[in-house]
């Protein structure tokens, strides 16, 4: 019986379950951070993201007022790069929050983008769906998850449709570290074994927020 009929015929977790969930999420940041157990895998994306975070606080003067949503953009990332590292879930609070969010900032900071992006974000969520769909037809199994589909449209919304492919490129890159750290330390059993998605796609997000995208050349 798989995860999904079981989460459906059970129904919503409760509000107990949902703060015992996140309380366990706290060891696991430690030991990513501090590059220990389980931790390990994704320990140089969370390296990458307080690097980033550092960058952008060292020119606080010129963001202006970007400033307040990317305070609030990476810890919601945080959370969501932890609860789908540890229950393979992406949840739907914070990426609701972000979304809500990343509209308002360019309604408030730059009204004439405001449709472009939410434009980007519908594209970024077909996207995903569309190599879900075409992963399970070639493999046989789900490798994207809904969850997944619904981070990249937030990152449309963010980012906008300049930024989708760099943060595609950065959580691709992203994930292979992670892949090769687990399995030479033996968390990870087989390559084809899957791994969480969301964490990466996360990381992409912010890096391109605060370095913009990659560009050719």
């Amino acid at each position: 019986m798989n995860r999904a009929f079981l989460s459906l015929v059970a129904g919503p977790p409760s509000l107990t379950t949902c703060r015992r969930r996140r309380r366990a999420l706290l060891p696991l940041a430690r030991d990513i951070f501090f590059w220990r157990g389980d931790g390990r895998a994704l320990a140089p994306a969370a390296w990458a993201a307080a690097f980033a975070l550092l960058a952008l606080l060292g020119q606080w003067a010129d963001v202006g007022f970007f400033l307040i949503p990317s305070l609030l953009l990476l810890p919601a990332l945080g959370l969501i790069a932890l609860y789908d590292a540890r229950y393979f879930v992406i949840p739907d609070g914070p990426v609701l929050f972000l979304g809500l969010c990343g509209f308002a900032t360019f309604l408030i900071g730059a009204p004439q983008e405001a449709a472009s992006r939410l434009a980007a974000g519908a594209v970024g969520y077909a996207a995903m769906r569309l190599v879900a769909l075409a992963y399970e037809t070639l493999r046989g199994a789900p490798g994207v998850g809904e969850g997944d589909a619904k981070l990249y449209a937030l990152a449309g919304i963010w980012l906008g449709f300049a930024g989708l492919p760099s943060c595609l490129i950065y959580a691709v890159l992203s994930a292979l570290i992670s892949a090769v750290v687990a399995l030479r330390q033996g968390t990870l059993e087989d390559a084809r074994q899957p791994i969480p998605f969301g964490p990466h796609l996360a990381l992409g997000l912010w890096l391109v927020w605060v370095f913009g995208p990659l560009e050719a050349g």
